[in-house]
């Protein structure tokens, strides 16, 4: 400072001058104290010549951040100048115009307005509208107005003084072309990105003409112009536009120049815009790095810079990182601009998005609802800031399972942007984007779908088919149509979509990875699985390559693809993708981020269809109690957790646990979703099942004919969870012995997904074997057999040997040809199968337990008893070790070893395990279960050929009443039951009873179907 001291002080004025129109801040403020140091002590503090000097240290101190200096020493000088010149002299003003710019600048955006407004009724009063300094005056206020978001006001202000600009001054004047400038800047506020594009190519162009490339106004009017390509989704115009704007910038200010250091960032956006977010962070980092040594850690640059790096940190999935900066920049921006300030409460909700992306949604909902709370306080309900805040906090009311309170927000911020906006403001259709995921998230699809037509509509018609917000409404109506069982439109859209964004953004930008993830997903629920493996391998071979292994959109490509892999019987390669992606994800955010939830669920979902059920329940027991813990008992992810436990409770043969968490959850969602959300129904299905498995048919009944009901009336008939629900009553309705029933419901689901599905889709398939086992039931087995080589075939060509489906077709057929007398074909395909279960699931795996049984079986009808037997037994040795002795399988194969004992002659081993499994069976399911009253039967039958028919027939009579009151006299098992009641009577000489049983059944076989309860479904 030393080397301006010679300098007399007007010299050392033009110094500083020059410093700051350099952006040397720190050298100007330095030398600007000096100057107003020395004019305080030699001309006094009244002095025109001090008071410029005090103004001039009041605009350094604003650029240097130093907000609370700058007003201060701007208040000193208005209040002198209205001492000394008076209200109404020029400088006065000034003085007020500048002061109401530092209160604009420090959030203070009302008594900026009304500083304004007082400045611009003065000037029109004494200097006439036309007046430069009016018209300087009348920009001024439209900036304040945009910033409190009286976005309307200021567009016609300006559009005024670019009217009077242009009259007065030419449309070449710099004073014009900067009014088109800032009229653009508002059009591009209020959504007309048309109108401003249009506007800043005409300043652009004229500011070239006239002041050159090279010339700052210039380069200011190429950013603007970058920054609104980039709002109309012309990302590689603006790229161009704002690299060429970086190197004029470096080239005439210099890289530590402010200009160019917002060029950078500017730049920065743009690239992360492109998913170049590699190249955005260094840039970032470099531009964060020199602002604060040129400009200190405290400057409003600085803290702008830190936060475009931690909102990029997020999006490359550093989400830790994230996380640190902008608790950083929340205590600065607390510290230098208080609470109140705009910029704070920006950064407070920043910081919550980052917790929420993080798993933290308590803290993250805390901090929305405190942003949300000052802003209406100090905005209005009205202000856009406001309106956004009230839309990130109905996202984290979402996140946190408050669905009802999300839409309850979204539907008056749509309200609000519709009466402030219009309809077609971006703001408005992003409000009813939004509203529309919330709908689809409570159930309401149909309203849902409605919604997102129009925001595509409207998009097309203001953005063009092309642009990023356009493409995004095609994939999220795609997901509804998905919702709504409209796979086939869902398909079609997505696969122009992914079209488009693979020539708009190229194949490796992010939006064009997650349409392929979206496409690939429904090739999946459209049975196309090879498609999806294919489109699924390919997104998570790119995010590796792009993202790293340890990015949160690879760890979701990685357990996506798991997923398709167990949906193509790869359940060993799922298994290990799962674990992977789980270790990855409790290294990287901890065991109780939700993501990380999600994927322990996964796993354990897999864990249960590889037969690893004790491990499956262990993990879901795990799974469960950290989610009541952090999310609440009411939470949707914890209402699924409960369902997946209660899966797997019945899977492992906890039939009474699985019932009693069904029936909980179905309680939970009644109450918090309502009656008919899907999520409803598909636990009413659910515990539908369980009613079935655990013997209560009639329960199961009427559930299930509630779900249908509802089904239809909501989604049609057509929609594959209503096809589903048809599925699940037919197979009650033969439990309950309705067979004709049964196999017209399920001939009607067979149409109807041939029609809509293809023969060749997963649930057709399901569908053709349920209906050939159907045949079975009702001894039409030529028809089974037909149909189930049909599906066996279909399912070879289609999914291989190997797969679960496959082989689970194998062993029906083999069935059909037992019953069908074919026993040699039958023991080649169950051995055959034996053989696949062994290799590919192992020794122990529940379904190569069933394959040995059912071998068994087929040797026993073959007369191979002795190999029947052996089989048995190692079954049964294996089912007690790994199952229990308790287990429903167990006690299955306790049954047929029974049975295999009494074809051998063994039949005092065959009464003792078959009474053990009686026993058992009442302790575990009821003396009223189906499957007690078959083991009753089977004893009954036992305890006949060793002659002990006293035994006999009182087990037989017990039978009897137990089906009469629990099916109905006409049902096949009771009908079944009199007969084998007569046979007793008959060995044990009441000839006149078994005569007048049998007569009864052959009554009851040539009578209708009667009203005992059962048959009320």
């Amino acid at each position: 400072m030393d080397d301006f001291e010679h300098l007399p002080m007007k010299g050392q004025t033009r110094v500083a001058r020059i410093f700051a129109e350099s952006g040397y801040w720190t050298q100007a403020e330095r030398l600007q104290k000096q100057v107003l140091s020395l004019q305080k002590t030699l001309l006094g503090e009244h002095h025109p010549d001090t008071l410029y000097s005090t103004n001039n240290l009041a605009s350094t101190y604003q650029a240097r951040g130093k907000t609370a200096q700058a007003e201060k020493l701007q208040e000193t000088v208005l209040s002198l100048c209205k001492e000394l010149l008076g209200e109404h002299h020029p400088n006065t003003l000034t003085s007020m115009n500048n002061l109401a710019l530092t209160y604009k600048a420090r959030g203070k955006t009302e008594q900026a307005e009304k500083l304004q407004e007082t400045v611009l009724s003065l000037q029109k009063e004494l200097l006439g509208e036309h007046h430069p300094h009016t018209l300087t005056s009348m920009n001024n206020l439209a900036g304040t107005y945009q910033a409190h978001g009286k976005t309307e006001q200021a567009e016609k202000l300006q559009e005024t003084v670019l009217s009077l600009c242009k009259e007065l001054l030419g449309e070449h004047h710099p004073d014009t072309l900067t009014s088109m400038n800032n009229l653009a800047l508002t059009y591009q506020a209020r959504g007309k990105t048309e109108q401003a594009e249009k506007l800043q190519e005409t300043v652009l162009s004229l500011r070239k003409e006239l002041l050159g490339e090279h010339h700052p106004h210039t380069l200011t009017s190429m950013n603007n112009l970058a920054l609104t390509y980039t709002d109309r989704g012309m990302t590689e115009q603006a790229e161009l536009l704002q690299e060429k704007h970086l190197f004029l910038c470096n080239e005439l200010l210099g890289e530590h120049h402010p200009h160019t250091l917002t060029s950078m960032n500017n730049l920065a956006l743009t690239y992360k815009a492109r998913g170049k977010t590699e190249k955005a962070e260094k840039l970032q980092e470099t531009v964060l790095s020199l602002q604060k040594e040129l400009l200190g850690e405290h400057h409003p640059h600085t803290l702008t810079s830190m936060n475009n790096l931690a909102l990029t940190y997020t999006d490359r999935g550093m989400t830790e990182q994230a996380e640190l900066l902008q608790e950083k920049h929340l205590f600065l921006c607390n510290e230098l601009l208080g609470e109140h300030h705009p910029h704070t409460l920006t950064s407070m909700n920043n910081l919550a998005l980052t917790y929420k992306a993080r798993g933290k949604t308590e803290q993250a909902e805390k901090l929305q609802e405190t942003v949300l709370s000052l802003q209406k306080e100090l905005l209005g309900e009205h202000h856009p800031h406001t309106l956004t805040s009230m839309n990130n906090l109905a996202g984290t009311y979402q996140a946190h399972g408050k669905t009802e309170q999300a839409e309850k927000l979204q539907e008056t911020v749509l309200s609000l942007c519709k009466e402030l906006l219009g309809e077609h403001h971006p703001d408005t259709l992003t409000s009813m984007n939004n509203l529309a995921l919330t709908y689809k998230a409570r159930g309401k699809t149909e309203q849902a779908e409605k919604l997102q037509e129009t925001v595509l509509s409207l998009r097309k018609e203001l953005l063009g088919q092309h642009h990023p917000d356009t493409l995004t409404s095609l994939s999220n109506l795609a997901g509804t149509y998905q919702a709504r069982g409209k796979t086939e439109k869902a398909e079609k859209l997505q696969e122009t979509v992914l079209s488009l964004r693979k020539e708009l953004l190229g194949e490796h930008h992010p939006d064009t990875l997650i349409s392929m993830s979206d496409l690939a997903l429904t090739y999946k629920a459209r049975g196309k699985t090879e498609k999806a493996e294919k489109l699924q391998e390919t997104v998570l071979s790119l995010q590796k390559e792009l993202l790293g292994e340890h990015h949160p959109d690879t760890l979701t490509s990685m357990s996506d693809l798991a997923g398709t892999y167990q949906a193509r019987g790869k359940t060993e390669q799922a298994e290990k993708l799962q674990e992977t992606v789980l270790s990855l994800q409790k290294e990287l955010l901890g065991e109780h981020h939700p993501d990380t939830l999600l994927s322990m669920s996964d796993l354990a979902l897999t864990y249960k269809a590889r037969g690893k059920t004790e491990q499956a329940e262990k993990l879901q027991e795990t799974v469960l109690s950290l989610q009541k813990e952090l999310l609440g008992e009411h939470h949707p992810h914890t209402l699924t957790s409960m369902n997946n436990l209660a899966g797997t409770y019945q899977a492992h043969g906890k039939t009474e646990q699985a019932e009693k968490l069904q029936e909980t959850v179905l309680s939970l969602q009644k109450e918090l979703l309502g009656e008919h959300h899907p999520d409803t129904l598909i636990s009413m299905s659910g515990l539908a099942l369980t009613y079935d498995a655990r013997g209560k048919t009639e329960q199961a009944g009427k559930l299930q004919e509630t779900v249908l009901s509802l089904q239809k009336e909501l989604l049609g008939e057509h929609h594959p969870h209503t096809l589903t629900s048809m599925n699940n009553l037919a197979l009650t309705y033969q439990a309950h012995g309705k067979t004709e029933q049964v196999e017209k419901l399920q001939e009607t689901v067979l149409s109807l997904q041939k029609e809509l599905l293809g023969e060749h889709h997963p649930h057709t398939l399901t569908s053709m074997n349920n209906l050939a086992l159907t045949y079975q039931a009702h001894g039409k087995t030529e028809q089974a057999e037909k149909l189930q080589e049909t599906v066996l075939s279909l399912q070879k060509e289609l999914l291989g040997e190997h797969h679960p489906h496959t082989l689970t077709s194998m062993n029906n057929l083999a069935l059909t040809y037992t019953d069908r007398g074919m026993t040699e074909q039958a023991e080649l395909l169950q051995e055959k199968h034996l053989f696949l279960c062994n290799e590919l699931l192992g020794e122990h795996h529940p379904h190569t337990l069933t394959s040995m049984n059912n071998l068994a079986l087929t040797y026993q009808a073959h007369g191979k008893t002795e190999q029947a037997e052996k089989l048995q037994e190692t079954v049964l040795s294996l089912q007690k070790e790994l199952l229990g002795e308790h287990h429903p399988h167990t006690l299955t194969s306790m049954n047929n070893l029974a049975l295999t004992y009494q074809a051998h002659g063994k039949t005092e081993q065959a009464e003792k395990l078959q009474e053990t499994v009686l026993s058992l069976q009442k302790e575990l399911l009821g003396e009223h279960h189906p499957h007690t009253l078959t083991s009753m039967n089977n004893l009954a039958l036992t305890y006949t050929d060793r002659g002990m028919t006293e035994q006999a027939e009182l087990l037989q009579e017990k039978h009897l009443f137990l089906c009469n009151e629990l099916l109905g006299e006409h049902h096949p098992h009771t009908l079944i039951s009199m007969n084998n009641l007569a046979e007793t009577y008959r060995a044990r000489g009441k000839t006149a009873q078994a005569e007048k049983l049998q007569e009864e059944v052959l009554s009851l076989q040539k009578e209708p179907v009667g009203e005992h309860p059962s048959n009320q479904l």
